[in-house]
Formats: C-alpha cells, structure tokens, sequence
C-alpha cells in the first residue's frame, strides 16, 4: 500500500526545513543513503558526531541511527521494533518515513515549541500536528499501528459545516487557523513521580473559524 501522499509530503516538508541540504528534497526515495537524517541528529545535537559516520558505507549509517533513536527516543522499544535496518538498505518509502516519523517527534520533544513552523502552508501544519498527535496518543502501540497510519487515507475533515472553502465575498486567510500550543510538558523533567509518565506531553491544535459574531 503507497504511503498516504499529503503524510509523506508533510514529512518530507519538514525534513527540508531542517536546511541540512544543500538543495531541497522531492520525494522520500531521496533519504535512502540516510545521510540527511545523520544531519538532522548533528543539527538537533550541536555536535559532529555523525560526521565521521557519513563517510561510513549504509549499513553503517543506519546503524548509527538506530542506535541514536533507541538512545534518545522515549518510545525506545518501540524504535528498535519500527526501523527494519533490511528495509532501510532496501530503500523503502514507508521504512524511511518512519524514521522521519521518530526524528520529528524527537525534535518537536526536544525544542519545545516550534515556532518556526509558521513557514508551512495550513495543510501541512495540520498533518505534521496530527502525526505528533499519533504519536503521542499510540504511545504504546507505536508499533502495531504507525504503518497503518502512515498508509491509510485521513478522514475528511468535519468541522460541523461543509464549507470547507471560504465564501468569495469573504477573506481567505481567516478560515482556520492551526495553533501550536506549546508541546507543554506534564510531568516533571526532574521528577520520579510514579503516578505520572516522565516526559509525557500534550499537543494541542486548536482550530479557530472565524467568529460568527462579528
């Protein structure tokens, strides 16, 4: 089953923001030497630890990720489960958008709020924010269903009334909005409290229709 065009398009918008390439990507096919995801873990880390592993032959390189993943990611289990390193070498579209899945969740987890998302159009704010969300909400049954939601068409979207789009006599941009509320974190970073999950945080999207009240 083909990955679901507007998921892979969002991630592969994403993966360009990061500027680790020279030259903006096209299609997730353009991922397969791994390298631009060792550029992104030197970028989210400051450091030049994978610079030495560039020069390294593939199976290498995605070594190199998996174990940056399993070590740094919170759903550790799930990681080592989600990245087949056979599919990886093979090149496959829905083994390489699982990584930029992971690495995505990871930045977003590690940065806080993204501000500078505001440089992506509406639709794909919206589909990043809902893989975060799916992220978040599956997080422990990453790995019986991240394949499945990468691949399934999404639900059209019903915001109560089918005037998706906005009336000619009226303004565009005021139609929706997608709110990035912060990826606050609910338990503390410094707490062993057993009650709640460490590193737990919640997404919030919000959408904004334009008031009817004028």
């Amino acid at each position: 089953m083909p990955l679901h065009g507007a998921r892979a398009a969002a991630l592969l918008a994403w993966v360009n923001s990061t500027q680790v390439c020279a030259d903006p990507l096209h299609d997730l096919a353009q991922l397969q030497d791994c390298s631009v995801f060792i550029r992104i873990i030197n970028k989210i880390h400051r450091s030049e630890e994978g610079e030495s592993v560039l020069e390294q032959p593939l199976p290498e390189r995605i070594s190199f990720i998996r174990g940056f993943l399993q070590k740094h990611c919170k759903h550790k289990s799930a990681a080592e489960n989600l990245m087949s390193a056979q599919k990886l070498l093979e090149g496959e579209e829905l083994a390489l958008a699982k990584v930029a899945v992971l690495l995505l969740y990871h930045t977003s987890m590690s940065c806080g709020s993204p501000a500078d998302w505001n440089e992506f159009d509406y639709e794909t704010q919206v589909e990043l924010a809902s893989i975060l969300k799916f992220v978040l909400d599956n997080e422990e049954s990453l790995y019986e269903n991240l394949e499945k939601f990468l691949q399934q068409k999404a639900p059209p979207s019903s915001s109560g009334s089918s005037s998706e789009e906005p009336s000619p006599l009226l303004p565009a941009p005021q139609k929706c909005k997608v709110r990035f509320l912060e990826l606050q974190k609910i338990a503390s970073s410094s707490s062993s409290s057993s009650s709640s999950r460490t590193n737990k945080y919640v997404l919030s999207l919000t959408t904004t229709e334009g008031m009817g009240g004028g």
